[in-house]
């Protein structure tokens, strides 16, 4: 999905009067994974205040970067057989309008079987029919010119956390008070959109997985409970460039090449997005494989790529990586849990999403003292040169140099 479908999406969570949601649903798990409290009613039956609240976490949910937060994931099984998971039960939540309460359980018993976290949780589900306005060739809306009803369903999984215990003022009582701690809702962790709003049309291929952390993934949720290929998540994707990069070129890793790999990235980047329109753009191995042998990477470190482009995004390594992350932060249990010992056979589609891999904005040289960022426009402003027998990095100074802010003389003698 296009940042523009998503958000045209987002947007129908504004106002209640917009949002035309037409069922709430949701599990409150606790810290066991048991199922403390189920419900299910019409949106419209809530508390106004009540349905701002929910309105704004499933803004959040459809909030972030195409390609890092919000990424389109494709189901391994199109043809949906299975009505326990995958596209199969996705299907059955949608066309019931979450008014099946069998088919509500089976999906949060799945949820809790494979969702991994330490404490309470909220799943919520809503079911929303979208009048697809029509649109003219220079983008207006027109009202009464709808093509398709959009239906769809949106989940959103927030972590309850326990409020701050501390002293309050009761109202009833006109007293001061120990406030009483409960679990509060707090914004999404991981949610997803089903089907996927493509070309301003249902995509019942996909759906859009939304992730607050960029670095982790739920890997037995992706696989058990939705069954969709992945794209792998942006920190690994960036750490798995920067390791890719420096295991090809070995000792031949001069400044000169890595700075023409960045160069060359950066325009094919830029050539590819006039040609995307709009759309996330990923680079897939042969795009990569090019960029290296255009900044003058040999023939047989090139060999080398193309072994190692399939090792360095291998899933299960990744994954005990991700595994030994999560138990040095504590998000993760090692003992009491099925899901630390899980080893995930996600379907990894090998591409690379630009902004992850690409300098975007800006070139960084870094060593234990000092840290240099210069705009990837102009990376010709420095150069590297033997002096006194010693390897320097060269920068070109201007007349708007300042040191800590205060202006500096610029001063080149060559000029005189």
């Amino acid at each position: 999905m296009t940042k523009k479908e998503i958000n045209e999406i987002k947007s129908l969570f504004d106002t209640i009067q917009d949002c035309n949601i037409l069922k709430l649903a949701g599990c409150y798990v606790n810290g066991e994974k048991t199922k403390v409290k189920t419900f299910s009613d019409s949106f419209y039956n809530l508390p106004e205040e009540e349905m701002y609240k929910y309105l704004e976490i499933f803004r959040r949910t459809l909030s972030g970067t195409p390609g890092k937060n919000l990424v389109d994931m494709s189901f391994v099984d199109q043809e949906a057989s299975n009505d326990i998971s995958g596209k199969g039960l996705l299907q059955k939540l949608r066309k019931s309008e979450l008014n099946d309460e069998a088919t509500l359980n089976a999906f949060y018993d799945k949820v809790i079987e494979n969702y991994n976290y330490v404490g309470n949780y909220l799943i919520l589900l809503i079911h929303q029919a979208y009048d697809i306005p029509g649109v003219t060739t220079d983008g207006i809306e027109m009202d009464d010119a709808s093509d398709e009803i959009y239906s769809y369903i949106l989940c959103s999984i927030c972590p309850m956390k326990l409020t701050k215990p501390g002293l309050g003022f009761d109202d009833d009582l006109g007293e001061i008070h120990t406030l009483r701690q409960i679990f509060a809702v707090e914004l999404p962790d991981t949610g997803f959109l089903y089907p996927a709003f493509n070309e301003r049309s249902s995509d019942d291929s996909a759906i859009l997985y939304s992730t607050r952390k960029t670095d982790i993934l739920q890997d037995a949720f992706i696989e058990k409970v939705l069954d969709v290929s992945a794209t792998l998540p942006a920190k690994q994707q960036k750490e798995g460039f920067n390791e890719l990069v420096t295991t090809v070129l070995g000792r031949d890793s001069s400044f000169e090449t890595v700075l023409s790999i960045q160069e060359n990235l950066k325009n094919t980047v830029k050539e590819k997005k006039n040609e995307a329109a709009g759309e996330p753009l990923f680079l897939d191995k042969e795009t990569m494989r090019n960029v290296f042998a255009s900044s003058g990477v040999s023939e047989e470190k090139l060999q080398v790529f193309d072994k190692k482009f399939d090792e360095q995004f291998d899933m299960k390594l990744l994954h005990e990586r991700q595994v030994e992350q999560e138990i040095a932060s504590g998000d993760l249990e090692v003992e009491g849990t099925t899901t630390s010992n899980y080893v995930p056979n996600i379907k990894v589609e090998e591409k690379l999403f630009a902004d992850n891999v690409a300098p975007v904005r800006n070139f960084e040289v870094r060593n234990k003292n000092m840290v240099l960022r210069v705009s990837s426009k102009h990376t010709d402003i420095i150069d590297t040169r033997i002096i006194d027998g010693k390897k320097c990095l060269v920068i070109e100074l201007t007349d708007d140099l300042t040191v800590n802010g205060i202006p500096v003389d610029g001063y080149n003698p060559d000029e005189e």
